[in-house]
């Protein structure tokens, strides 16, 4: 632990409070955009609305990007921001109408921890009516949203890791459980100073926006712009 402490203050020199904040900011920290934000890693308690039975519902998985800079998406922080990645799961009722979702990320329970420690604690936090501008769809047949809702579970298990297991991870890992897919393509880009490469809503966005540019099986499942992630239901 000293020794990257004084590593960041030799590299850095004696850090202003912008760059300390900016440190921080490229770990996916408690200041989020959205309406609730509360720690519940007992996904099989949040999953306990997906339970009742319906015959006529359908089933679906999204993956989305929330990047630092609207204006850049290319931008991998912005102040305090680093963006997110993280999943929709939604079951709708093909009769009425209306929806079950549940939307949600994973970030590390300590922020400053992951920039000392390689491998800390992670922690699953609600992302309802989170802004992103980005994403991908997958409607699921019940077998798989099932399969979906277990990988869920096990990778929010593992332990969080700044360079090679963060949101982004998570997320795409989830996604990529779907059996029988054509794979997103995993891309970890460059953070700003010594915190080396690692996966990022940049990263994701520039991966949608090329698979939509090039028609792949993708393109018609991916929305670029600013959108809002739905309310989660509650037991």
């Amino acid at each position: 632990m000293i020794p990257v402490v004084y590593f960041l203050f030799w590299t850095l020199g004696s850090p202003t409070i912008s760059m300390v904040e900016l440190l921080h900011a490229v770990v996916d920290s408690s200041s989020v955009k959205s309406n609730s934000h509360s720690i519940n890693t007992n996904l099989s308690g949040r999953f306990q609305c997906f339970a009742v039975n319906n015959n006529a519902a359908v089933y679906s998985i999204t993956l989305c990007a929330d990047v630092p800079d609207n204006n850049d998406p290319a931008h991998v922080n912005l102040g305090k921001e680093p963006g997110h990645v993280f999943i929709i799961l939604s079951k709708t009722d093909t009769i009425n109408g209306k929806s079950i979702n549940q939307s949600f990320g994973f970030y590390p329970r300590r922020p400053a921890s992951s920039l000392i420690f390689k491998n800390v604690r992670g922690v699953i936090f609600d992302n309802q009516c989170r802004e992103y501008n980005a994403s991908v769809y997958k409607r699921l047949n019940e077998d798989e949203f099932r399969l979906i809702l277990e990988k869920s579970e096990t990778l929010s298990r593992k332990k969080y890791n700044l360079n090679k297991y963060n949101c982004y991870d998570y997320a795409i890992g989830v996604f990529n459980a779907i059996p029988q897919i054509e794979k997103l393509p995993v891309t970890h880009v460059k953070f700003p100073f010594i915190l080396g490469h690692g996966g990022s809503p940049c990263g994701l966005y520039k991966d949608l926006k090329r698979l939509k540019e090039n028609n792949s099986q993708w393109a018609p499942y991916i929305r670029l712009g600013i959108f809002q992630s739905p309310e989660n239901c509650s037991n």
